[in-house]
């Protein structure tokens, strides 16, 4: 797996689709890179390793030594994608209530009137760019609304998002690690600076926000220190659109290259939610997840020592044909059995049912809207550096306006 980052040409074939090399890697089960770096892709095996409380996501003291080079300085970021219980569980805590099913569920009619609105606006034009105009939006408007972004401020939070993931988790091979470190140390700068200042308008001004909420429970409790909060609300914005926004264009890309199912779904639009279940599985948004072994753990034969690196490849583990029939086909009738694409155990996405009615909603209303449409760059997909993030970066819809 090294050996195709550092290669451009293999790193975009993989990019453009990796599931080749994930059947390879389940037909041998476990692979070890040069770095010392478990890749797992089996579902039985990561779904396993998501639930073992013998791996977590930071090295045991005394263990450090065996983390790869280009980890091994990484700083305990104090966000609850990092850090293991009991920390991980005080902090999760806090931002859980606001992420409640019932809650969630609320939200339905906000999230449509928001994306009718859009397509209001998109409809009559007869094309888009999907990732950037109806994609992005969605998600990046609910989460800032919920972390009470105003609105004037999101299109700039959500491009140092942009930039924090890209420099973050992004490996173009023409950017130097020592030019990544760089710009990810000034985004954050960034991105922290606004923060602080929100956090102080919050103070003095709370809202009816999950902010303003934790800000005054903290307080009152002062359970989190200042730079929990931060970091948390950080990777909170993060996550809370970037995997939806892929996840849309993802299933839209999945359903014109499936035109059965695209029909299918036109037809039947009750279908929908089991739909999303198998867009997530077919073509993850979060293609790996990292672990980190607790202890010395035999898996197939192979022992996996107290400090190691395990690399979970949820994209292959949706992909398994032990675990799925016909597992390279898209059937969005396929019987329900939950895919590894939110990840699973104590860190679970947060933010998963939000997702799924986000993309449920967008996707359901451009079917109703526009169920014409085709993708025009559908033969010439371009894919970002990203081995984590899986989307296109451009997707170009067009169809014929006033026709359907």
């Amino acid at each position: 797996m090294d050996s195709i980052a550092k290669n451009p040409e293999l790193l975009k074939q993989y990019l453009k689709d990796p599931y080749p090399l994930h059947e390879m890697v389940r037909q041998q089960r476990l692979i070890q890179d040069r770095q010392g770096i478990w890749y797992v892709g089996r579902y039985e095996d990561v779904d396993a390793i998501l639930k073992d409380k013998r791996f977590g996501k930071q090295p045991l003291p005394g263990t450090e030594h065996r983390m790869p080079a280009s980890v091994s300085d990484v700083d305990d970021r104090r966000s609850m994608l990092v850090i293991d219980p009991p920390d991980h569980g005080r902090i999760r805590g806090r931002f859980a209530k606001a992420f409640n099913a019932r809650r969630i569920e609320a939200m339905r009619p906000h999230i449509q009137a928001l994306v009718d609105g859009l397509l209001d606006r998109i409809e009559p034009r007869g094309r888009m760019e999907a990732m950037r105009e109806y994609a992005h939006p969605i998600p990046s408007t609910i989460i800032s609304e919920m972390l009470g972004i105003p609105a004037a401020d999101r299109a700039r939070f959500a491009r140092m998002s942009n930039d924090l993931i890209e420099s973050g988790t992004g490996i173009d091979p023409a950017t130097s690690g020592a030019e990544k470190r760089r710009r990810s140390e000034e985004v954050t700068a960034l991105f922290d600076a606004y923060l602080n200042e929100l956090f102080e308008e919050k103070r003095q001004a709370p809202g009816d926000d999950l902010t303003s909420g934790l800000l005054l429970r903290n307080e009152e409790e002062e359970n989190l220190s200042p730079v929990e909060l931060t970091h948390n609300v950080r990777v909170l914005f993060m996550a809370g659109h970037e995997t939806t926004v892929n996840l849309i264009g993802n299933a839209l890309i999945a359903l014109v290259r499936h035109p059965a199912q695209l029909e299918k779904l036109r037809q039947r639009p009750e279908l929908m939610p089991q739909a999303v279940e198998e867009f997530l599985r077919f073509d993850s948004s979060v293609q790996q997840l990292p672990r980190v072994a607790h202890a010395d753990v035999e898996i197939g034969g192979h022992q996996i020592l107290a400090g190691q690196m395990v690399v979970l490849l949820l994209g292959s583990a949706n992909r398994d044909g032990e675990a799925y029939e016909n597992a390279q086909e898209l059937d969005i009738e396929r019987p329900f059995r939950r895919s590894k694409s939110f990840g699973g155990g104590v860190h679970f996405c947060l933010g998963a049912q939000l997702a799924r009615i986000e993309t449920e909603i967008a996707l359901k209303s451009l079917l109703a809207r526009i169920p014409s449409f085709e993708i025009d760059n559908l033969d010439g997909l371009d894919y970002p550096f990203n081995l984590f993030f899986r989307g296109p970066k451009a997707l170009h819809l067009s169809w014929r306006t006033g026709q359907g």
